[in-house]
């Protein structure tokens, strides 16, 4: 148990540690990660879409042939079996046609992002940062907008534009430096994850001391039972052999008594 914690805890560090240390790397590897998932969505979509229809192919060929086949029948047996046939395929249920594969355009259109992502990871937090962070330029300023509109109709202080002025400045440093804040939550992570590392290690080796003593109580409490146990069995036996003493005296008394009385009896015999 503690050898787990211990392993718990280092692996733990480890990836806190990395990525704290290179956060920006890791932010990069995820979003190639998630373009790589993107991309095997996107060729597994058109391998389907072969598949599917080299499939459709030979259901075709297949109702040619039988088609064919038919033809032929019908010809060498004449009319009566041209009725019979007529008369099978009047009673044969009907068959859908099955349709045909459509182009997987998704699938071409994940192929192509998932290859943009993992040829061009940076480009895209980047641009993904700036976005993210225009937008937050104009919520700030609309809401600053707004409270202006409000004040001709309701009391407003000045401490209700502090947030929506926090929220411009934000998406200012967003825009400024893309990397950097894309980078943020990889940064606390890394920190939970050290941590956890830590919180691990130090709970692992407490709860391991803790089950040794558990585990010596209990072998302690069992020594004293069985310790009782034989007592108990000692006293058992030390009783079973006072009453076979006792016993045996008992019988040997009577024995002793019936011997007298044998003795005495012929002289007191009236014959005498």
């Amino acid at each position: 148990m503690l050898t787990r914690s211990i392993l718990r805890a280092l692996c733990a560090l480890l990836v806190g540690f990395l990525l704290v240390s290179n956060p920006t790397d890791m932010t990069v590897l995820l979003v190639q990660i998630i373009g790589g998932l993107f991309a095997l969505s996107g060729v597994l979509s058109i391998v389907s879409y072969f598949i599917r229809q080299q499939s459709q192919r030979r259901a075709e060929r297949k109702a040619a042939r039988k088609a064919a086949l038919a033809a032929e029948g019908n010809a060498a047996g004449g009319a009566g079996a041209v009725a019979a046939d007529a008369d099978n395929a009047a009673a044969a249920p009907v068959r859908p046609t099955p349709l045909a594969p459509l182009f997987p355009v998704v699938g071409v259109g994940s192929l192509a992002f998932g290859a943009f992502l993992l040829c061009f990871p940076v480009q895209f937090v980047s641009y993904l940062m700036y976005v993210l962070g225009g937008l937050l330029v104009l919520i700030g300023v609309w809401q600053v907008v707004a409270l202006i509109r409000y004040r001709d109709v309701a009391p407003i202080g000045w401490t209700l534009f502090v947030l929506p002025l926090l929220i411009v400045a934000a998406g200012v440093v967003v825009i400024c430096f893309p990397m950097q804040t894309a980078s943020v939550p990889f940064t606390l992570l890394g920190i939970g994850y050290i941590l956890y590392g830590v919180a691990e290690f130090f709970y692992g080796v407490r709860f391991y001391h803790f089950r040794r003593l558990v585990m010596a109580e209990q072998q302690r409490l069992e020594e004293i039972a069985q310790a009782e146990e034989a007592h108990e069995a000692d006293a058992v036996e030390i009783t079973e052999a006072t009453a076979d003493a006792g016993a045996d005296t008992s019988a040997d008394t009577e024995a002793g008594n019936r011997v007298d009385t044998s003795a005495d009896a012929p002289l007191n015999s009236p014959g005498l």
